[in-house]
């Protein structure tokens, strides 16, 4: 019975069509104060309502390929209980030489390869290889 109001809750706060993109994308819907949005996207909320440890969650802005990557660092001390101050105040403590957050690149073309890396070594025959056809 308890679900139901939450959903309930959750379809008054959102509407239907949020709602039901919510519960597709993420398999439950939750409601609670959006509390603030990073630079990425990404949607934080908090309902204390909740239990302690599921009271805090991110929608993230890509929701077909959520990567918790994304989440900034000071987003990521609040998210995870380190901080109360919400991302947004936290910027304010950010230093002077911090560097742009970026997303995890493991799996990806960007991902960084050792020179030496066996990968890289068959990559260079085939460039050889079709210089030589090409000459």
């Amino acid at each position: 019975m308890a679900e139901i109001v939450r959903y309930c809750k959750g379809v008054l706060q959102r509407g239907v069509k949020e709602s039901l993109k919510t519960l597709y994308y993420t398999g439950e819907l939750k409601f609670g104060d959006l509390i603030g949005t990073d630079k990425v996207g990404n949607r934080y909320f908090e309902n204390k309502e909740e239990i302690y440890g599921r009271h805090r969650w991110v929608e993230y802005a890509n929701r077909s390929d959520p990567d918790p990557t994304t989440i900034p660092p000071e987003w990521h001390s609040w998210i995870h209980h380190m901080s109360d101050k919400p991302g947004s105040e936290m910027l304010a403590y950010s230093p002077i030489y911090k560097r742009e957050h970026l997303a995890n690149p493991t799996g990806t073309d960007n991902a960084y390869m050792p020179t030496k890396y066996l990968f890289n070594i068959e990559q260079q025959k085939l460039k050889e290889e079709e210089e030589e056809k090409k000459h």
